[in-house]
């Protein structure tokens, strides 16, 4: 019988073998702390909580980054189209009705509004005759009126110099005004190729009749496209004794969205209520309260399964066969070793302490759920960094959801593999994963999350955004 990996799987206790995670480490050292005094174990508590909080930022700076690059290549990627596009188009409809090109020529002048609004309009407003008084750019704003005089592009007919001859490219390429023309330029393309271009629309010559070259438009858009659009990597914090617990992928960002009435309404509920809770009966008659302390774990869609968060709340951590110790997935156990019920009660859960710890785990996994509307991936690429040390196996990889979805997608291994038997999953798996490579080589992790990203963004495991793959090559 084929079996999906993917479902809680549980190891039992003879077979439990590997590292401890990063919250079993931290108990061991909370109860070294207690035994020698209630001083060395808040010094102890503040450290290791710390540590915890500077990888799980950096893996996140990390994930971040790792999207920064790929909009860079696409950024660059786009200017040097533009670019290319306008030395080689041969008439202006080629140009106004090519999106790609469009985009970056408003981006650069400041007119994404329009791009965005009203298409039709920034293209009428390019191909306007200057000439008109009653033309959409002479009737338009003064921005758009500067667009259009900008670029020309409404301009008809071949372009002429001042002097009458026709201005266009001689059988080699070159630009001129001579008899050897075999190419007539067209007059809306004329600023675009570097001609100046006097008040009447002609080609201005200097004392030696020859045609005055103007700055390239094309280049200069193309650089203050790249300029506004390019991301400037974040840094990664650095080990320190520092207790701060900051929480920034890009600082304003961050702040900005935790401020926000919705998320700060379910804080303030929270923090009003939790003090109510006296028992485990009050928090699952309280949804909201339930929800809340849920999703400071990433563990919002099992609000729908309340006897099992029950047992597992009830678990007793010191017995390796109760529930909170039997699941593959950690979050549980933590979720159980945080709130403590089975040995305190409500105690810890509603204590200062805790709700504070609580309100920073739900405003970063909410903030990182946000990150994922915009840029579907980065919370399991945010993930995965995090729980990769706690995979002993190939088996238990598989068994994360997490891990799985970011193994299979970045190394292309279909979904179907789930119907297959559990060995010849882990046979297709370890074929193209090592997973002692991953648990040992930060830079690993790196270019797995990488390719994972790039391929969950365009939406194909092919690889044929090639350019952006090329960065993680």
């Amino acid at each position: 019988m084929a079996l999906d990996l993917s479902i809680l799987y549980s190891a039992s206790s003879s077979s439990s073998t590997g590292s401890a995670s990063a919250l079993a480490m931290y108990k061991k050292l909370q109860q070294t702390a207690e035994a020698n005094g209630a001083s060395t174990t808040a010094a102890n508590e503040d450290s290791v909580v710390a540590e915890q909080i500077r990888e799980m930022n950096n893996a996140a700076i990390r994930a971040r980054n790792t999207l920064y690059k790929q909009d860079n290549a696409r950024v660059a990627s786009d200017a040097q189209y533009f670019q290319n596009r306008a030395a080689s188009a041969t008439t202006v409809d080629e140009l106004v009705n090519d999106d790609r090109f469009l985009r970056v020529l408003a981006e650069a002048n400041g007119m994404s509004d329009l791009y965005l609004s009203n298409k039709q309009r920034l293209k009428d407003v390019l191909t306007s005759d200057l000439n008109d008084m009653s033309s959409v750019a002479r009737q338009g704003s003064a921005r758009e009126l500067e667009l259009a005089k900008k670029y020309n592009l409404g301009a008809t007919d071949s372009l002429t110099d001042v002097n009458g001859n026709l201005v266009g490219y001689e059988a080699d390429g070159t630009l001129s005004n001579s008899a050897n023309v075999v190419a007539a330029l067209p007059a809306g393309l004329a600023k675009l190729q570097g001609v100046t271009v006097s008040l009447n629309g002609q080609a201005v010559l200097d004392s030696g009749g020859r045609i005055i070259q103007a700055g390239d438009i094309a280049a200069s858009d193309a650089a203050a496209y790249a300029k506004a659009k390019t991301k400037t990597l974040l840094t990664e914090t650095a080990a320190s004794t520092s207790t701060s617990q900051a929480y920034e992928y890009d600082g304003q960002d961050y702040q900005i969205f935790i401020n926000r009435s919705d998320v700060q309404r379910e804080i303030t509920y929270y923090k009003d209520n939790i003090g109510s809770v006296k028992s485990l009966d009050d928090l699952f008659a309280n949804s909201r309260l339930l929800n809340f302390v849920l999703s400071a774990y990433d563990l919002e869609d099992e609000a729908q399964y309340p006897g099992k968060i029950r047992k597992i709340l009830e678990s007793d951590l010191t017995d390796v066969d109760s529930l909170a110790n039997r699941f593959e997935d950690t979050r549980f156990k933590q979720l159980a070793q945080d709130l403590d019920v089975a040995a305190n009660g409500m105690t810890k859960l509603t204590s200062s302490s805790t709700t504070d710890s609580l309100v920073q785990k739900y405003q970063q996994l909410e903030y990182e759920r946000h990150l994922d509307e915009q840029a579907p991936g980065v919370r399991a690429a945010i993930e995965f960094s995090r729980r990769i040390q706690s995979a002993t196996s190939t088996v238990s990889l598989l068994a994360d959801s997490v891990m799985r979805e970011v193994v299979t997608v970045a190394n292309a291994i279909p979904k179907e593999i789930a119907y297959q038997e559990e060995d010849a999953q882990v046979a297709a798996v370890e074929t193209k994963v090592d997973l002692a490579e991953l648990k040992s080589d930060s830079n690993a992790v790196e270019k797995l999350v990488s390719r994972y990203l790039v391929l969950k963004d365009s939406g194909t495991s092919s690889g044929s955004n090639s350019y952006l793959l090329n960065l993680f090559s």
